[in-house]
């Protein structure tokens, strides 16, 4: 999570996922991966036990698929800026880009605790129209966030 300030009437929050490794991290975790999980299998293989090698290939082609899901999403954010009598929401998620604005009049912050576990669940509503925030976020950073929104949707 991150909140950026700039002037006093403009604030901006942005929260993204936590992405720990690189793009160069993770082609090099897989490549570490499928040399020592191919030098295994083709070890097994020249003493006789070939049928080893297409688990290990199915073992990295699961792999280097659920990397690639990793890689699709690690770039993926949510943002609100509130500035003047606007409060505009964003969320780019799969190189799609959803907008969604409001008048901070008559934005209003929801949050409540819904799903198992009863996990806090943060959205912005008005005129009929509610749009979900943090899905990036834990539940003690979406209680924050709903703190500090709060205070700044109420300031003038």
């Amino acid at each position: 999570m991150v909140i950026v300030q700039s002037e006093a009437p403009t604030f901006r929050l942005i929260a993204r996922n936590n992405d720990s490794l690189s793009r160069r991290g993770r082609k090099w975790f897989f490549g570490s991966i499928a040399a020592v999980s191919l030098g295994i299998a083709l070890g097994w293989a020249a003493r006789g036990a070939w049928y080893v090698v297409p688990f290990a290939v199915v073992e990295l082609v699961v792999l280097f698929v659920a990397l690639r899901l990793i890689e699709r999403h690690a770039a993926d954010f949510e943002s609100i800026s509130i500035s003047g009598d606007r409060v505009l929401m964003e969320r780019h998620e799969s190189g799609r880009v959803s907008r969604h604005e409001f008048n901070r009049c008559w934005a209003q912050l929801v949050v409540r605790r819904v799903g198992p576990g009863q996990r806090y669940d943060l959205s912005m509503r008005s005129h009929g129209r509610e749009v979900s925030f943090g899905s990036f976020l834990t539940d003690e950073q979406r209680l924050e966030v709903a703190a500090t929104l709060r205070k700044r949707l109420k300031n003038d």
